[in-house]
C-alpha cells in the first residue's frame, strides 16, 4: 500500500513539473523570442478580373512596424531580409511606422529607418497607407510621408494605383486614410477605380470594412489589432478601437469580398506575442479562366 502511494505521490510530482516546464517554455518564447520571429503566411487570391499578365505577380504585405520602442535597428535589419527573400514583386506597407513615443525620434533615428526600409527591393513598386500611430500629433504624418518617400514608398492616402507588368493588364490598390486620427473619403477614394479590375483595398483599421464599395472591392487588407498580440479564448493584451467589429484573422463581408487581418510585425504596450504570432503576409495573385467559375 504505501509503494502504491509513493508511485501515485511520484506521477503527481512529475505532472506538476511538466506543467512547469511547458509554463515557463511558454512565457520564455512569448516574451523572448517570438516577437522577432517573423513567420510567412501564404495567400493565394484566384479571380477572372486578374489578367493574365498579372498571373503569379506577388504582393508581400507587413503592417505595424511600431518602431522605437522595441523594434529597433537589428529586428528592422531581420525583418527586411525576411521580406526581400520572398523575391515579392510588389511590397505593401499597412501603416503604424512609429510606436507611441514621438519625443523617441531623432534626426539620427529617421536616416537609420529610411536607410534599412531602403534596402527593401520590389521590382512593380513599394506602396504605403497610414496608421493611427502616424497621427500622433499635428505634423507627424507629413513626418511619416517622408520618410516613406525617402525609403521609395509611394504612400496612397484615399487613392488608388494601377499595377501592370509588361503589358495593358493591371490590378488595382486602392489606399484609405487610417480610420483614426485620419480623414478617409471613400468617393476620392474609389473614383478611378473600374469594376473590369481586380481592386486590393489597403485599410489600417479593418473595422472600415463596412464602409468600402462592395462592387468595387475584391479583397481587403489591414492591420492595427495586432491580432491581439498576446491572445487567448475570452481576451486579448491589445485591444485597439476600430478593430471591434474586425478584430483578427479573416471575415466574409456580406458574402461578396474577404477582409484579411494581419497580425503585423511589431509590438506596442509590452514587447510580448503569444498565439498572435508577428507576420509577413504574402499574396500570390493567380488568373481564373471563365471556364472555371
Amino acid at each position: 500500500m504505501e509503494d502504491k502511494v509513493k508511485r501515485v505521490l511520484i506521477r503527481i510530482l512529475m505532472i506538476l513539473i511538466l506543467t512547469a516546464g511547458i509554463a515557463l517554455s511558454l512565457y520564455y518564447d512569448a516574451w523572448y523570442a517570438a516577437p522577432s520571429r517573423y513567420t510567412i503566411r501564404y495567400e493565394t487570391l484566384n479571380s477572372v478580373f486578374i489578367p493574365d499578365q498579372m498571373d503569379n505577380i506577388s504582393i508581400a504585405y507587413f503592417s505595424d512596424l511600431d518602431y522605437l520602442h522595441f523594434m529597433k535597428q537589428e529586428r528592422l535589419r531581420k525583418l527586411v531580409n525576411t521580406i526581400n527573400e520572398l523575391s515579392a514583386d510588389v511590397i505593401i506597407f499597412g501603416g503604424d511606422l512609429y510606436d507611441q513615443s514621438p519625443e523617441r525620434i531623432s534626426e539620427s533615428n529617421t536616416q537609420e529607418l529610411i536607410s534599412i526600409l531602403k534596402e527593401l527591393k520590389a521590382p512593380l513598386g513599394k506602396f504605403a497607407v497610414l496608421g493611427d500611430f502616424d497621427y500622433q500629433s499635428a505634423d507627424m504624418p507629413d513626418y511619416v510621408r517622408y520618410i516613406l518617400y525617402e525609403s521609395d514608398f509611394e504612400v496612397l492616402t484615399n487613392q488608388s494605383v494601377l499595377l501592370r507588368n509588361c503589358g495593358s493588364g493591371s490590378v488595382t490598390l486602392t489606399g484609405l486614410d487610417s480610420g483614426l486620427g485620419g480623414h478617409v473619403d471613400m468617393d476620392t477614394a474609389f473614383a478611378n477605380v473600374s469594376r473590369a479590375t481586380y481592386n486590393i483595398v489597403i485599410s489600417h483599421t479593418p473595422d472600415l470594412a463596412d464602409d468600402v464599395p462592395v462592387d468595387l472591392t475584391d479583397y481587403m487588407i489591414s492591420g492595427h489589432s495586432h491580432g491581439g498580440q498576446a491572445y487567448w479564448l475570452f481576451g486579448a493584451l491589445y485591444t485597439p478601437p476600430m478593430a471591434e467589429g474586425y478584430f483578427r484573422g479573416k471575415h466574409s463581408i456580406r458574402d461578396l469580398f474577404t477582409l484579411d487581418i494581419s497580425n503585423g510585425v511589431g509590438t506596442t504596450e509590452e514587447d510580448v506575442r503569444f498565439l498572435a504570432g508577428a507576420e509577413v503576409v504574402l499574396y500570390r495573385l493567380r488568373h481564373k479562366a471563365m471556364s472555371e467559375e
